[in-house]
């Protein structure tokens, strides 16, 4: 007996009834997107899979762990890059959302907005200042410890194009794509990828990453931008670098 035609009917009565459409479909492999990006991200394009693919190599070529790091972020921006914001373009591609900026790129929006971010901004500073007196955070930032001015410009300017993917995926592509179905709630459900990011960053950092995600995304619908959030968010970071070369004392080495 075939029973081929038995399993396949009973299989049917869990696929959600149709018609399907294009935006139905793209929205519901949105999720399914998402935690394929953040594996892929996770397993192959962290600081941490470059070292492990390639630090013996050039460990063995005469290549210092510290100068290692600076490629390692180099690359860990480049998959960001593809990640982030090829694939997701891509994907618009096949199952475009049907609004005049579905990246939250246009800037314009968002500039009487503005004095908000710079205040968050602002409010943030001294907690950070706080927080980059603690070992766990002062010994883990910046994650390249540059040997010069110059090279700690280049390594912050590699890693602010980290932000501006990040801001585009989170706060940009998915949230928008959330917000067609799920309105204001597309924040909380954006919130969820945007923490397991932050998986491996110290304890305090990953909780602060669910409270920015709420702030980021709510004033994300507001402004219709990702700009703004970029701001802050790559803001914080270079605070977060150059308040922990100051309380560990680096800062003054650096500028010998």
């Amino acid at each position: 007996m075939n029973y081929t035609p038995v399993m396949f009917a009973y299989l049917r009565q869990f696929v959600p009834p149709g018609p399907y459409t294009r935006d139905g479909v793209g929205l519901a492999l949105l999720p399914v997107l998402v935690a394929f990006i953040l594996l892929i991200l996770d397993r192959f394009g962290l600081q941490s899979a470059f070292m492990d693919m390639f630090g013996n190599r050039l460990r063995l070529s005469g290549w210092q762990v510290n100068d290692m790091q600076f490629l390692a972020q180099v690359y860990f921006s480049a998959a960001c890059l593809v990640l982030f914001v090829l694939v997701p373009l891509l994907y618009n591609r096949v199952f475009p959302l049907r609004i005049a900026d579905p990246f939250g790129l246009a800037w314009r929006p968002a500039i009487r907005h503005m004095p908000v971010y710079l205040t968050l901004l602002a409010l943030m500073l001294p907690v950070l200042w706080w927080a980059a007196g603690h070992p766990a955070f002062h010994q883990f930032y910046p994650m390249y410890k540059p040997s010069s001015p110059a090279m700690w410009l280049a390594f912050e300017l590699i890693y602010l194009g980290q932000f501006f993917c990040v801001e585009f995926f989170f706060r940009g592509f998915t949230l928008f794509r959330l917000e067609q179905r799920f309105g204001l709630h597309a924040v909380s459900l954006m919130v969820v990828p945007y923490a397991l990011l932050h998986i491996h960053k110290p304890f305090l950092e990953g909780l602060g990453s669910i409270v920015a995600g709420l702030v980021l995304g709510m004033l994300a619908l507001k402004t219709r931008s990702i700009w703004p959030g970029l701001a802050v968010h790559g803001g914080v970071a270079f605070a977060m670098d150059w308040f922990a070369l100051l309380r560990s004392g680096r800062m003054t080495v650096l500028w010998q």
